[in-house]
Parts: structure tokens; sequence; C-alpha cells
């Protein structure tokens, strides 16, 4: 249906009424996502889901926010976090599934992920060796919106 239709059918003052709705929600969520990005100094980055590997907690077309970096905030197990595969520019959303903490020699963790949805976990197909590190993680899953991307 093209633009003109709707505007037949809804009206000119409903059709305005309607683009004047929507523009004063995007501008109150732009609003609350500076408000919080002010207050926590954090910076966030949002990615949709493009396939079904976090089914059921996430499906194809639900938006994910991301804090990068982190935050500063511990990895554990349970985390979905967004990371850089070894092969691929695409980055990935799974699940943290282990964290080992690497005792002396500068510390560390060492990550192991999977999709909700695989079978299998991701180190012999996403990363090198059997651990992800810290430094390949570019953010940590803060909330997400069913159906937004």
């Amino acid at each position: 249906m093209d633009s003109g239709a709707i505007r037949r059918r809804l009206g000119p003052r409903r059709a305005l009424s309607q683009l004047i709705l929507l523009r004063v929600l995007l501008a109150h969520a732009l609003m609350a996502y500076t408000a919080v990005k002010a207050a926590t100094g954090a910076v966030f980055t949002s990615r949709a889901v493009v396939s079904g590997s976090m089914d059921p907690a996430f499906e194809r077309g639900d938006l994910l926010l991301f804090r990068k970096g982190g935050g500063g905030d511990p990895i554990r197990a349970g985390d979905v976090i967004l990371f850089k595969p070894a092969h691929g520019d695409v980055p990935v959303v799974h699940r943290v599934i282990e964290v080992h903490e690497r005792r002396g020699g500068g510390g560390g963790v060492d990550i192991l992920t999977k999709g909700d949805n695989n079978g299998v976990d991701d180190s012999k197909f996403l990363y090198r060796g059997p651990w992800l590190h810290r430094h390949h993680v570019m953010a940590k899953a803060v909330g997400y919106l069913p159906n937004a991307g």
C-alpha cells in the first residue's frame, strides 16, 4: 500500500497526528538513551539477531542492546556477549557457558561460548584454540527488544 492510499484512508489530520506521535516517541527513546549513556559513562551499541542460534531466548528480528567493552563488569557464565570470531568480520552473539580465570602471568580469563540452539560449543568453529580471550569480547548484552530489529 503506498503512502497516498494510507493518507486517504486515515485522513490528512490523522496521518499527521500519527507522524507527530512517532517522532515524539523516537525523541523520547533518544533522550532516554542519552541520559543512560551520560549517567553511566558507557557506550552502547545494538545488533539485530539474524540467525536461529540463540533460539528460544532471542529470535530472528530481536534487537539486542550491548554495552561496549562490557562496562568493566566481569564476564560470567550465562552472560550474552558480542565477540569477533577468528574467521570473518561479522561479530557473533552467543552465550558464555564457561569462564576460567588464569592464575599468575598477568591473569585474564578464558571464555567458552555457545549458541543456545547449537549442539556444540564455538571452540572449533569460531575461534582459534579451545578458548576465547577477553580482548576478543566487543560488548556485553544489557537488554533486548523483541521484533525490533
